[in-house]
């Protein structure tokens, strides 16, 4: 029982640090069904300390990019996958407070190719400045990844998703009447335009 009590104890004492050392960390990834087969993303994402020297204010994080990756099994005999990648920058979160993040998957590409409300594997990493923050695990699908598994994940993804590219969507890019005007506590992005 003394074992039980002290490896419980060292945990929530790992969690609390991670908190404390991370800018920033996701806190809750929620799938959703939206009208015309669309599903919805939400990462709720909650800010720390801005441990930046630079920073403009500690009790602010800026400048966070939220990357979601998607993987759909093509055929399973083969262990051939489909994956979907998307990314956000937030311009700022208070420290303490949580905001979210939306990406969205067409409904046709769900109709099409038959996929689950809830992609089976999936995650999402958050990088401040050039600096990819420790992947908590509510970041990512638990019954099927762990930390060994990410990184290959992502390796795959990064190196295949070219064919899916710009089909899962960041929140601006999401059909207004699909997601409404605005959905709950979302945080303020930067849209960055492409230079002519």
């Amino acid at each position: 029982m003394k074992r039980f009590i002290l490896l419980a104890l060292s945990l929530c004492i790992a969690n609390i640090t991670f908190a404390q050392d991370s800018a920033a960390q996701v806190d809750n990834i929620k799938f959703k069904n939206l009208s015309d087969d669309w599903v919805e993303m939400e990462v709720q994402i909650k800010a720390n300390r801005n441990l930046s020297p630079d920073a403009k204010n500690e009790r602010f994080v800026d400048n966070i990019k939220v990357l979601g990756y998607f993987a759909y099994v093509r055929d399973r005999k083969a262990r051939t996958f489909d994956f979907y990648k998307a990314e956000v920058e937030v311009i700022s979160i208070e420290q303490g407070k949580t905001e979210n993040v939306y990406f969205y998957m067409p409904g046709i590409v769900v109709k099409r190719d038959r996929l689950p409300k809830e992609p089976p594997y999936y995650f999402v990493a958050l990088e401040i400045n050039g600096q990819v923050l420790p992947i908590d695990s509510r970041a990512y699908s638990k019954s099927t990844l762990n930390d060994d598994t990410i990184r290959s994940m992502k390796t795959k993804a990064d190196a295949e998703s070219e064919p899916n590219d710009f089909i899962l969507k960041p929140s601006y890019n999401a059909p207004l009447g699909l997601i409404g005007a605005r959905p709950s506590k979302m945080a303020p992005l930067i849209r960055r335009e492409p230079k002519e």
